[in-house]
């Protein structure tokens, strides 16, 4: 009897411990789960992936799900899965650095689905359920992105147009600015954030350079506008270029706070909040509340560009195609001159003048991830230890990258705001430029 006993205890030990084994080591299809101590040692000793399957804003730091967790897991990499294109995924995951060889934990929301299309395309993958939320619970340190609120998510706009209380905000005037180039706003009333109005870059950069307008005509136009410097602004458009390339215009003459929308008018609408359509004016103001730019520093101009080629702690970074820098075409079919500036650094773009896919996430809308911007940067051997001033045609492709640098922490940045026009038209510097492919890529000198 006492036999029968010993063996029923331990056939119910047996099944008992069977069901919590599977419970700690699978999810749905046969993954295996993984918990907080195995990720801790997959970080303390450097092996294998991890990826953050969540948005790009709760990667970037913010809580708009209020868990209380600002930040995602050291080291990880973002992936989010709601602007994932299965059919896409072995690209996105080579973009990404990460191959079939890896060892790949997944965190967030959809992990387990996602983690199965992996295993079945031959990734090796397992999952930390609730990963974001262990992590942050046990005490472990969070990273995200330094200057977080220079890139704001469309939830956290929604909320504060709405009267809701929202974090860093510190109370001032908002207004929002839809930018693009359309002088009779057109493109405005085929969709826009409700609340916000249109701004034609026409109205703060003229040709044929493209430069910004002079400072007094800057703040005769903000005035329009109804922007003071001390009113918080907020931009976004169809295209983020134009809204970036106004949004350091108006940071140039003075404006204290300037955040671009993640994404912009496409993560709004993807996220399915209500688009308005009317024509509504801002009402304007008597003074700006400057007379003079109160941050000259963010645009540089000919003679500074020349000054940050000859130093050595400075450089000149183009965001433009390949096919740009290289020579191959203008990019623009009022731009003649082909070719890169001497001595300046390729940072990359995208396909073409009006694309920027290398400074996008993989829905070619949001900031691309922080920390593939850094990794991209240090393997062009850019050094943003230097002081930076981007360019690109006339400014637009630049202005965003700016932003994102900013983001970054990478303060000492600016605009050459002439670009490769001025540059390539410039009576002192127009033969002062190179074609085809540099033997080193980031190495040629503007003084031989």
């Amino acid at each position: 009897m006492k036999k029968i006993f010993t063996l029923i205890m331990l056939l119910f030990l047996l099944i008992g411990c069977g069901k919590e084994k599977a419970a700690d080591e699978e999810v749905k299809g046969g993954i295996k789960k993984i918990e907080l101590k195995e990720v801790e040692k997959k970080i303390t000793e450097d092996t294998g992936v991890i990826i953050d399957i969540r948005s790009y804003d709760e990667y970037n730091g913010w809580d708009i799900n209020n868990t209380g967790v600002e930040g995602h897991i050291p080291g990880a990499v973002n992936m989010p899965v709601k602007t994932l294109d299965y059919k896409k995924l072995d690209k996105t995951l080579e973009r990404k650095g990460v191959t079939k060889e890896d060892d790949i934990t997944l965190y967030g929301e959809g992990a387990g689905e996602l983690a199965q299309k992996m295993d079945e395309g031959g990734y090796k993958v397992s999952v930390f359920h609730e990963g974001e939320q262990k992590w942050n619970e046990a005490g472990n340190t969070l990273d995200k992105l330094p200057n977080k609120n220079m890139v704001v998510p469309v939830s956290w706009v929604k909320d504060l147009l709405e009267g809701k209380e929202v974090a860093e905000y510190d109370g001032r005037p908002v207004m929002v600015f839809n930018a693009g180039w359309d002088e009779t706003g057109k493109a405005h009333t085929k969709g826009h954030i409700p609340g916000s109005y249109w701004v034609h870059l026409g109205w703060v950069e003229e040709g044929p350079l493209w430069n910004r307008v002079s400072d007094e005509k800057i703040k005769t136009e903000l005035e329009k506008l109804g922007v003071t410097k001390d009113t918080l602004v907020i931009v976004y458009g169809k295209d983020q270029t134009p809204a970036a390339r106004f949004g350091i215009i108006a940071k140039y003459m003075g404006v204290e706070d300037v955040r671009l929308i993640n994404g912009g008018l496409k993560a709004w609408e993807a996220a399915g909040y209500e688009v308005a359509k009317d024509e509504e004016k801002p009402q304007s103001v008597k003074e700006f509340g400057a007379e003079k730019p109160l941050h000259p520093e963010l645009i540089i101009d000919h003679p500074e560009a020349i000054d940050y080629l000859e130093s050595s702690n400075s450089d000149l970074v183009s965001i433009r195609s390949w096919k740009e820098y290289t020579g191959e075409t203008s990019g623009y079919d009022y731009i003649q001159p082909r070719g890169r500036i001497k001595g300046s650094k390729w940072g990359m773009g995208g396909t073409d003048p009006w694309h920027l896919q290398d400074y996008r996430g993989i829905d070619e809308a949001h900031m691309r991830p922080y920390t593939e911007l850094a990794k991209m940067w240090n393997d062009l051997k850019i050094d943003t230890e230097n002081k930076l001033a981007f360019y690109c045609g006339t400014g637009w492709r630049a202005s965003e990258v700016w932003f994102y640098a900013q983001a970054m922490g990478i303060d000492t940045t600016s605009i050459y705001d002439g670009g490769w026009n001025e540059w390539s038209t410039e009576e002192s510097t127009k033969e002062s430029y190179l074609r085809g492919e540099p033997k080193k890529l980031n190495e040629e000198k503007y003084i031989d």
